[in-house]
Formats: C-alpha cells, sequence, structure tokens
C-alpha cells in the first residue's frame, strides 16, 4: 500500500493506492484496468484502505487499486512543507462542486487514455459519479460505475438529513470549537480519547490515524459546510443521466440506511426496471467502511471481476 499527498486542482490531497502507483501508469502486459474508489463525506481516503486491500486481493494482479480523498479533508502532516488554501476560497476549492471537478482533475491527469476505469462511489461519491460521466471525455474511459449506498436525491428529507439539518448544523460551531480546544492536548492524550471513542462507537483501532485526521478543526469546518451543501443541491435524482448510462451502473442499496431509505431503492427500480440495482440484504451500514470493509470489498471485487474482460 501507497500514500501520499498530491497536489489536485491546487490541494493537497490525500490518495492511497494499492497495487501501482499512480504516477506508474499502466502495466506492460496483462489487463488494462484500473479501479479508482471516490470517498464519502468525510473524505478520509485512509478510511478506506481495508476495504481497497480487499478488492485487490481478489482481482488480477496487475490491476491497482486507487482511492482519492476530498479536497481539504485531510491537513498535510506539519513535517511537509505544504499550505493549504483558506477556506476564503471554499467556491474554487472546497465546494461541492468544487469537489467534482477535484475528481475530474484527477482521473483527466492520472488515468492513462487507454486504461478501462472502473469507478466505485459510496454515498456522495456516487452523485459525483453521475455528474463525472456528463464529462463525454471521461465517460468514454469508463466501464463500469459502482455505486454504494448512493447518495443521488432528496438528502435533506431523510431521517439522517433531518438529524443534520435541525440538530448538527445548530452545535457546528461548538463541534468546531471543541476540535480546537482538542489540538492543545499531547499526543497520548489525543490518541487516549480517539480509542476510547472507537471503543464505544465500535470502530476498531486501525481506523486511530483517520479519526485523529478527522478531528482537525478546519477538516470538520470543511465537513459540515459540504454536507450542509450537499441538503441545498441534491433534490432530484438525475433520471436522464441514469438512463443515458445505465448499461455501466451497478446500484447498492442500504436496507437500513439514514441516508438512503430503501423507499429510494424502491422508486429508482420502478422508474428504471432493467437497471442493475440491489438492495442489501445484510444489514450493512452505510459508513460500511468501518466494520463491514472486508465483506463489501468481496461483494464489490465480484462484481468488478465480472466487468474485466
Amino acid at each position: 500500500m501507497q500514500r501520499a499527498m498530491l497536489q489536485i486542482n491546487g490541494i493537497p490531497t490525500q490518495v492511497i493506492t494499492e497495487g501501482r502507483w499512480v504516477e506508474e501508469g499502466l502495466a506492460e502486459y496483462g489487463k488494462k484496468d484500473i479501479v479508482l474508489v471516490i470517498t464519502g463525506n468525510p473524505g478520509i481516503a485512509e478510511f478506506y484502505e481495508g476495504f481497497i486491500k480487499t478488492i485487490k486481493s481478489r482481482l488480477p494482479s496487475e490491476v491497482p487499486v486507487w482511492v482519492v480523498g476530498n479536497a481539504g479533508h485531510v491537513q498535510p502532516p506539519n513535517n511537509l512543507a505544504i499550505t493549504m488554501p483558506s477556506n476564503s476560497t471554499w467556491n474554487e476549492h472546497y465546494s461541492l462542486m468544487a469537489q467534482l471537478e477535484h475528481k475530474k482533475d484527477f482521473i483527466k491527469k492520472y488515468v492513462p487514455d487507454d486504461a478501462r476505469l472502473h469507478l466505485i462511489g459510496h454515498s456522495i461519491g456516487s452523485w459525483m459519479i453521475l455528474n463525472i460521466l456528463k464529462d463525454d471525455i471521461i465517460a468514454k474511459k469508463i466501464t463500469k460505475c459502482y455505486l454504494l449506498f448512493p447518495t443521488i436525491e432528496h438528502l435533506a428529507t431523510t431521517t439522517n438529513g433531518w438529524i443534520f439539518t435541525k440538530i448538527i448544523l445548530r452545535i457546528a460551531s461548538f463541534l468546531v470549537l471543541i476540535a480546537w480546544t482538542f489540538q492543545f492536548l499531547p499526543h497520548v492524550l489525543k490518541i487516549f480519547f480517539i480509542s476510547m471513542i472507537a471503543l464505544l462507537k465500535g470502530v476498531p483501532s486501525k481506523y486511530n490515524n483517520a479519526l485523529l485526521q478527522l478531528v482537525n478543526p478546519h477538516v470538520i469546518e470543511r465537513i459540515i459546510k459540504m454536507a450542509k451543501e450537499e441538503m441545498e443541491i441534491i433534490k432530484e435524482r438525475d433520471d436522464d443521466i441514469i438512463s443515458k448510462y445505465a448499461d455501466k451502473l451497478w446500484l447498492y442499496y442500504g436496507n437500513c440506511d439514514g441516508w438512503t431509505p430503501v423507499k429510494y431503492y424502491e422508486d429508482l427500480k420502478s422508474k428504471h426496471s432493467d437497471l442493475n440495482a440491489e438492495l442489501c440484504k445484510h444489514g450493512y451500514d452505510h459508513s460500511f467502511v468501518l466494520q463491514y470493509d472486508k465483506e463489501m470489498g468481496k461483494l464489490v471485487a465480484d462484481v468488478i471481476n465480472d466487468n474485466i474482460l
């Protein structure tokens, strides 16, 4: 596994790979497939390490699996001479639409023209993929899109959307203040508190570093502001793009998901009866990477293998 902070659209961005690094190009022989994961929100790539490791273990050896985080969701380490653009450049660098352009820029820069691209979108990453398909140049590279727990319609009216808009937004400043206070603690205390919270929430200790990245006040502020934009922007499902690229889509809905209720799956199938969409039968959470990364990795890898020539 390789990881680095790469400059994408002017933002230092966390990228993690299993297999060939993003700047190495395709293998000289064998498959020309590349798997790219576009994260949800929070867009911290380290949360997806177990997921991409499982996927990679089940694919042909020459097929790399990459995950690109969201712009501004990981602060560069202090030992790197890297500065992040300030939040005053929100629309250009950190907004929902900027995140979409950020992913398109990554694909155009690092995915070779002759590659067969497989895009995995989690949550808001699924919405981004549907919009990436509107770019004809990128769409030609895409072999298949795998949309997991896709938040592609009416977020604000869901159970979790109500909790976010009515509760989280009202205490957002307090959450940022807590994150600022947390920064003044000694590192050993930070690890202790993160470990305790993870234990109470049933989150494996392997995600402690990702959780440390999450509680940065700048990151918390960007995550909340981006989520607010998701509530405001994502309304009607884009049935036109779904119909146009139905043959390139595979969707996986949760059966106990506060962001994508079963009704959304049923409405989708009613409108697009031939679309390849499944309803989870295992009770996997929306934030599957925390507890079901291996199970989802195996499931998605098997579908990818069916689409590798």
